[in-house]
């Protein structure tokens, strides 16, 4: 018998997921109207006078191979539509000419039902890939490539929020509306239900990472080491080779990262699908179980260049050889020029013909010319994209053979050398390079017609052209039978001294727009998974109005910060069998745990005593608390925009989300620091007294370190410019004890960076 009949707190569970949006596309031949191979399909007249539907095939990176969409029943509601039919069938609704664009009131296991009514008459889409359909991001949670449609529903919730002291969802609350009516007296005589808000949700984190500053500034920029090959026995590579690696016998060479004197010849590369060999030698050989970077092999430097320098002779036949796909204009990886062996990407242009030689690294990350490269080293040519990305993209052509090369779940980083400019007070204002990293969550077939697309979680943030940029493959990798159990590039923060290994560098700054995010929670009554009785519910839209950052002399560093919905999903017919639990069956390994956010031996939020603080061109050595505070100044915003569909009790989203807020705007956004501090001369007064502004000098930075003995730890900085003292209390203290004074500060710009072991935040 039963002994626990009710929902319990310390059973509750909740997670993330990014909004991604769908792209429907394929080639195929319908069969009866309503049945395909791979493409898809309208019909005009849908369930209702004002609806039409889209049919869907088994083409589709979303579809399985049964037709069904991996996409839970109606959680596509609410959402936004348009079509991008060049010369194809549905020109009457495509939306670069005609502006229209559709709301999905329904979606099942292989239709989706839109409003308003199509001008175009039904008909099957075959053709090429200009002709697809594009469901818009906001409110559509990634899909699941395990979600098993009407049986075992699920969407990729599995992001770890983080140590959360507390934690509010954006409950429901109705707008109902009281009619009194002339003649029948005074009591309230009709009801209405009017819009409905999903506000009031926020969260309180001790911070292992600060990965909320993406969600509270929108501007994000994140760039990892790249991919390795590992060598596992003498003379051997048993891992896959680094993805533009062509499989061939020309010559390659390897250096190892790390300690680049240990170099070998490379002369046999077999496929990328199996084991890669190194034979015979020309240097010293690489040690097993080390990583090693695989390129072209540099040679001595002649005309212009400095003798002795390496030249590398890019898009020469022998280049041609051993890369899959490089273009005369790109990026390269070479490791530094000292034996620490560190990673450098550098760009490469025209010249003359089709040969590019590079005797010099012109180092993207540090924005100028590095040392020359010395002869004997290995040059890593990066794979370049065959079409220009834009911004808000959700797939990237990489031509069909590179983009077999990806499976669902690996990681995919453009390299960039164009450069974006971000909020900040210098004289000339700052920029940081376009580099991107996002999750692989489909790749295209050659049934889809789609065979060159890799698909990523989480549209891209800015555009990249072809010629600027560069394409690497990441995974996670753990190997307990091996001692170096990170390899290829994995980032991990190793045991004892807590080194982080491939660290990978995050940018936040201030953006035009906020990214948005579903949160899935769920309460259940026992132990036992998924449980007999449960209440699953997803909150999508979801956008941080305000974040807090606090640090204070007594514990951990806190953000904590609210947020709101634009719609919420109930799973009324219990196919959400399998909710996230995230140390159950999400964070449950150590990938899935550097996956989710949450990396083995980085779990501790960074301490109080590892915070350094320094304002008006000084340290500030006695302070007891710090407040950094962001405000959004979101508006969520309702608009007219009924449906004809009926509605019932059972609907997963009722209303055909019609009552909840469109959208969640964002206006002027503010910055406020204050701290606590107790005096030690005038300065902060002066500062006060004489209207100081500080405008490309003396930053305010609180310097963050995780607690460890290994030099390279997961850190974070915290920079505040172009700010001016509002306040400066100095009190006379009622205990006759130190002077403490509380300092207010307006300020105009706020970056934040953060080296840690997570390719995407």
């Amino acid at each position: 018998m039963a002994t626990n009949l009710v929902y319990k707190g310390d059973l509750a569970e909740v997670s993330l997921a990014k909004e991604t949006g769908l792209i429907g596309h394929g080639t195929g031949t319908w069969v009866d109207g309503t049945t395909a191979t791979d493409g898809w399909k309208t019909t005009q007249v849908g369930p209702t006078t004002n609806t039409s539907t889209i049919h869907v095939g088994e083409g589709m990176y979303w579809v399985d191979t049964a037709g069904n969409m991996m996409v839970p029943k109606n959680m596509l509601v609410g959402a936004t539509l348009r079509f991008y039919d060049a010369a194809g069938n549905h020109l009457l609704d495509d939306y670069s000419s005609t502006k229209r664009t559709f709301y999905i009131t329904a979606n099942d296991a292989d239709t989706i039902t839109i409003q308003p009514r199509l001008a175009t008459v039904g008909a099957a889409v075959v053709g090429t890939s200009d002709k697809y359909f594009l469901i818009d991001n906001l409110r559509v949670p990634t899909f699941d490539a395990s979600c098993n449609p009407g049986t075992d529903e699920r969407i990729k919730a599995d992001q770890f929020l983080g140590l959360l002291n507390s934690f509010s969802l954006p409950e429901s609350e109705i707008d109902v509306r009281k009619q009194h009516i002339v003649g029948m007296g005074r009591d309230v005589n009709v009801l209405t239900s009017g819009k409905e808000t999903l506000s009031g949700g926020a969260f309180d984190t001790n911070a292992h990472s600060l990965r909320f500053f993406k969600y509270a500034l929108g501007g994000h920029t994140a760039l990892g080491l790249g991919e390795f090959s590992n060598v596992t026995a003498a003379d051997t590579i048993l891992s896959a080779p680094p993805l533009n690696i062509k499989p061939a016998t020309a010559a390659f060479y390897a250096q190892q990262v790390g300690d680049i004197s240990q170099v070998e010849d490379v002369t046999v590369i077999t496929a990328p699908s199996t084991a890669t060999g190194i034979a015979g030698g020309g240097g010293t050989d690489i040690a097993i179980n080390a990583d090693c970077l695989i390129g072209g092999k540099t040679t001595i430097g002649s005309g212009t260049s400095a003798a002795g320098n390496g030249v590398v002779n890019i898009n020469t036949s022998n280049y041609n050889d051993i890369f899959e796909n490089i273009g005369s204009t790109g990026v390269f990886k070479v490791l530094e020029q000292s034996d620490t062996g560190g990673v450098q990407y550098g760009y490469y242009g025209a010249g003359a013909g089709a040969t590019t030689a590079i005797s010099s690294c012109v180092d993207i990350t540090a924005g100028a010319v590095a040392t020359a490269i010395v002869a004997n080293r290995s040059v890593y040519v990066l794979a370049k994209i065959d079409t220009d990305i834009s911004a808000g993209d959700i797939r990237i052509d990489l031509g069909a053979t590179n983009a077999a090369k990806f499976a669902i779940g690996d990681y995919i980083q453009i390299v960039d050398k164009d450069t974006v400019q971000i909020p900040g007070a210098d004289a000339e204002l700052p920029t940081l390079n376009k580099h991107e990293i996002r999750r692989v969550i489909g790749v295209g077939t050659s049934d889809g017609g789609d065979a060159e697309y890799v698909y990523v979680e989480e549209p891209f943030l800015f555009e990249h052209t072809a010629a600027s940029c560069g394409v690497e493959r990441m995974q996670y990798t753990w190997d307990s039978t091996n001692s170096i159990a990170w390899e290829r590039g994995s980032p991990a923060i190793l045991d004892s001294t807590f080194e982080l290994k491939y660290g990978v560098a995050h940018n936040f700054f201030g953006y035009s727009y906020l990214p948005s995010f579903t949160i899935e929670q769920s309460f259940r009554q026992t132990d036992v998974t998924p449980g007999a009785e449960q209440m699953m519910r997803v909150y999508s839209g979801c956008k941080v109005g305000n974040l807090n950052c606090v640090a204070d002399s007594e514990g951990e560093l806190k953000v904590k910060g609210d947020y709101e919905a634009g719609r919420m999903f109930t799973d009324t017919t219990e196919k959400f069998i399998t909710p996230h639990r995230m140390f159950e069956n999400t964070a449950n390994t150590q990938v899935n745990r550097r996956v989710s956010g949450i990396a083995v031996n980085g779990e501790k939020p960074y301490l109080f005593q590892h915070v350094s603080f320094e304002a008006f061109g000084a340290s500030i050595l006695r302070a007891t608390n710090i407040d950094l505070k962001i405000n959004n100044n979101n508006e969520a915003r309702w608009y007219v925009r009924g449906t004809d569909g009926s509605y019932a009790a059972a609907d997963q989203v009722a209303e055909a989300s019609t009552q909840y807020a469109a959208e969640i705007t964002e206006a002027a956004r503010d910055y406020e620091l204050s701290f606590s501090a107790l005096v030690e001369d005038t300065r902060w007064f002066d500062e006060l007294r004489q209207r100081k502004h500080h405008t490309n000098s003396n930053d305010i930075t609180l310097t963050l370190t995780k607690p460890g003995s290994h030099a390279t730890r997961q850190n974070a900085a915290i920079t505040i410019e172009d700010y001016t003292v509002v306040k400066a209390e100095h009190p006379l203290p009622d205990d006759k004890g130190p002077v403490t004074a509380d300092v207010h500060i307006a300020l105009r710009h706020v970056k934040v960076t953060e080296t840690n072991p997570y390719f995407t935040l």
